[in-house]
Parts: structure tokens; C-alpha cells; sequence
């Protein structure tokens, strides 16, 4: 496997993994309670983002499945404070008209007949209430595009909040331009309209992606290359030469992927020891603005 990081006295930078589903749907089974913590340090990774599985994406936790919902990652952080990070996800579709489309006569007109925001509130609920450190998007799974307005008023709204939380916040996108949802073009479009957000360009356009990587996404500061499951080293390899190892994270997609692909990864494409270090947790943890710590047993700590 190469050279590997994390959990020991003599690494130099902790590992924070960016990419991790957990919770009950349809097609996963991680109850994070119990198997949070033991698929971490069996992985070496003392830092993880957490997020809601795809399938059972909602803004509250339900009654029939305490799985899921951003309150049950809000759990989750709690429960391992020094070690955790949960992210929400904010349903963009559940917003009202900003004005009328019809009938032709009232068309451009405020829409006043829906009088509440539920996206909005969550943006607010989240971070504020449920000390949510950002937001999961899978335009792809969830079905809307990138760079729609629906979304850019949920963007516009954690700016505004991430200013109330005096924390940087961090977007986590599927990005592997697997639809037109999902593009590097249209990743571009929305996330240069942010620069005081920090977007995760999770799989980095692979595979469809590849060509244009570099030149769409390489000039925004505010986006990093996230080379979760992204197993194509020709993907990356110019926006890697182009713009160097501090602009790039990577996840495990845990637990559909492993952490030891994640590894394959990541040792198949940064040539050396720093680097790699950089990659799988000193350019995250700099980008946030995490404090962390090493105990006395060699282990590392995240700071409030």
C-alpha cells in the first residue's frame, strides 16, 4: 500500500477523511453509533465528514427511521466530537415561487400564497441549531441542477450564515459529471458565484469529466479536487500539474468504497510522503481552519 498516515505517534498530520454515508436506507446499513469509531481507526483516519445515506436524504429525522435526517448526523457529531464532522442536506425543491408564472395576467407578480421556506430554515437549523459544519449535495441522485436558482438561494443563505457561525463551511458536490446535473461546466458556473464557500469537488469528473477538469474547476480558488473514488489518474493529472497538491482532499465513499482504495488512490497519483499527508488531511484541516491536537497516547484531537 505504501507509505500510510494516521492514528500514530511519528505522522505528521492527522487524516480527515472527506466522503462517508451514514445511517439506514434502502441500500445501507451503517448504524454510525456502533460502527463509526471501528471503521475509522481499522482505516487509520482520526478526522471524518459525515453525511446522510442518498437514498434517505430528509431535513428532519423521522419517527419510523432514526437513521436518518440531519438531526441524526447532528447526533453523530456530538457523540464524537474530537473526531467528527456532520454535514447537512437541504432539499432545494422545498422552497416556494419567488413570483408567479401563471395564470399569464398575474405572471412577474410576488408569489405570496406559500409563507413558509423550509430550505431556508434548514440552512439556519443546521448550521446554527445542529452545528452542522456544511452541506452534502448529490445533484445527480436528488435531482436537481447544480447551478439552478433553487439552489443559489440556499448558497446565498449559507454564506450569510456561515458569517453568523464564524466557522468556515464546507460544500461537499457529487461532481463525478455523471449527468448533466453534474458537469464540471456546471460546477464552475455556480461555484464561482460563491468564493466564500468552500466547495469538495467530490470524484473530480471522473470518469466523464476528465477532459475539462483542469480548465473549468483549476481556476477557482474555492474549489477543491476531492479524489474520492476517482481511480483514473489521467482525471486529475493535469489539474495536479497545473495546480499543485494543495488543491486536493479525497474520501473513502465509505462504505460503499474502502478506505484502502482511497489509499490506492491517493499513493497511485502524489509522488511523495508530504504530499500524500497534504492530501488525505493537511490541506482540509487548513482550508477549515481546524484546530487539532496530539494526546499523550499519540492519537489526534480536534479543538472546539
Amino acid at each position: 500500500m505504501g507509505d500510510s498516515f494516521g492514528m500514530a505517534a511519528d505522522n505528521p498530520l492527522p487524516v480527515f477523511d472527506t466522503h462517508l454515508h451514514v445511517g439506514v436506507s434502502t441500500t445501507c446499513t451503517f448504524v454510525a453509533e456502533e460502527v463509526l469509531i471501528p471503521w475509522m481507526d481499522d482505516g487509520g483516519v482520526d478526522f471524518q465528514a459525515v453525511f446522510q445515506v442518498n437514498q434517505g436524504a430528509c431535513h428532519r429525522t423521522p419517527d419510523w427511521n432514526p437513521y436518518i435526517g440531519n438531526d441524526y448526523i447532528a447526533k453523530i457529531q456530538r457523540l464524537f466530537p474530537e473526531r467528527v464532522i456532520g454535514l447537512a442536506t437541504i432539499n432545494p425543491w422545498q422552497q416556494p415561487p419567488g413570483k408567479y408564472s401563471y395564470p399569464p395576467e398575474l405572471r412577474g407578480r410576488p408569489f405570496d400564497r406559500v409563507t413558509r421556506n423550509l430550505a431556508i430554515e434548514e440552512c439556519h437549523r443546521a448550521i446554527l441549531e445542529l452545528g452542522l459544519w456544511g452541506l452534502k449535495m448529490h445533484p445527480k441522485e436528488h435531482g436537481y441542477p447544480v447551478n439552478h436558482r433553487a439552489v443559489r438561494a440556499i448558497l446565498t443563505e449559507l454564506a450569510k450564515v456561515q458569517a453568523q457561525a464564524k466557522r468556515k463551511l464546507m460544500i461537499v458536490v457529487h461532481a463525478a459529471a455523471d449527468s448533466t446535473y453534474n458537469t464540471n461546466e456546471a460546477i464552475m458556473d455556480v461555484c464561482r458565484d460563491f468564493p466564500e464557500l468552500l466547495f469538495l469537488m467530490a470524484h473530480s469528473g471522473y470518469i466523464w469529466g476528465g477532459k475539462t477538469l483542469a480548465p473549468t474547476i483549476g481556476p477557482l480558488d474555492n474549489v477543491l479536487f476531492d479524489l474520492t473514488c476517482c481511480a483514473e489518474t489521467q482525471t486529475v493529472a493535469e489539474a495536479y500539474e497545473r495546480y499543485g497538491v494543495e488543491r486536493f482532499v479525497t474520501g473513502s465513499d465509505g462504505p460503499f468504497a474502502t478506505i484502502e482504495v482511497k489509499n490506492a488512490i491517493v499513493n497511485g497519483t502524489f509522488k511523495t510522503a508530504e504530499e500524500r499527508a497534504l492530501v488525505l488531511g493537511g490541506n482540509i484541516l487548513k482550508r477549515l481552519g481546524i484546530p487539532w491536537t496530539r494526546k499523550e497516547d499519540g492519537r489526534f484531537a480536534m479543538q472546539a
